[in-house]
């Protein structure tokens, strides 16, 4: 199932979640699960969580991630139904780009094995330390190069987001006009409009076309090595 392709892993864990749960309960618990669901349709192993707070998934796509990896970032701290910036829900998610040597026959990444695991794994525990949310770890330095940048760009940004701000970048990035976000939020189009000024949003769309394109170019040329 696995041989010669290349894959995202995509490892993660909540910021704070222990005061976030001593505050709320399991009401973040349900948001995480929820998000995961969501992202996670159709990868090939499904989100699972772990740890109590941790999760992780296994993505046949690894052009998509990032993006995938923004979205879940953009949901948690949008779809949260608390206003206290200091214990709103986030979390840090390290992406591990490269092929798998094993997934169990029931799909779950728990006891998966090969390099994209270890590049997640490794990464997540290092981000916890530097303070980072998101990090691409691919076999290409120059690309890793590269993502180093990009991702600390995302986190300054992402981290500065309201609820409101997330909610409007999170809409456009799925391709919804200011207009369409406006009739589903239940606001004006100006509205919008405000909410998305200065948040930077064709930024993000700029880094995730970037990453797609690289993937996709690396992905396509490692596979002709491989024939």
């Amino acid at each position: 199932m696995t041989e010669g392709r290349v894959y995202a892993v995509l490892t993660g864990d909540l910021v704070r979640s222990r005061e976030i749960k001593n505050a709320y309960g399991e009401e973040c618990m349900r948001r995480l699960k929820d998000a995961l669901a969501e992202i996670g349709k159709g990868y090939t192993a499904p989100f699972s969580i772990f740890r109590g707070d941790s999760f992780q998934g296994v993505s046949s796509n690894p052009e998509e991630a990032l993006e995938d990896v923004i979205l879940l970032r953009l949901k948690l701290i949008a779809g949260f139904d608390r206003d206290n910036s200091a214990l709103r829900l986030d979390a840090r998610i390290a992406i591990g780009v490269g092929t798998v040597r094993y997934l169990p026959g029931d799909g779950s990444a728990g006891e998966g094995d090969g390099e994209a695991f270890r590049l997640s794994g490794l990464e997540l525990d290092a981000m916890k330390k530097a303070g980072r949310g998101i990090i691409v770890t691919t076999p290409w330095e120059d690309v890793n190069t590269a993502l180093l940048i990009f991702c600390d760009v995302l986190d300054r940004m992402l981290d500065g987001y309201t609820k409101r701000q997330a909610e409007a970048v999170m809409l456009t990035l799925a391709g919804l006009t200011q207009k369409e976000i406006g009739d589903r939020v239940g606001t004006s189009q100006s509205a919008v409009s405000y909410r998305l000024r200065g948040t930077g949003y064709d930024i993000i769309q700029k880094i995730i076309e970037w990453y797609r394109s690289q993937i996709r170019e690396r992905v396509g040329l490692a596979e002709k090595i491989d024939a």
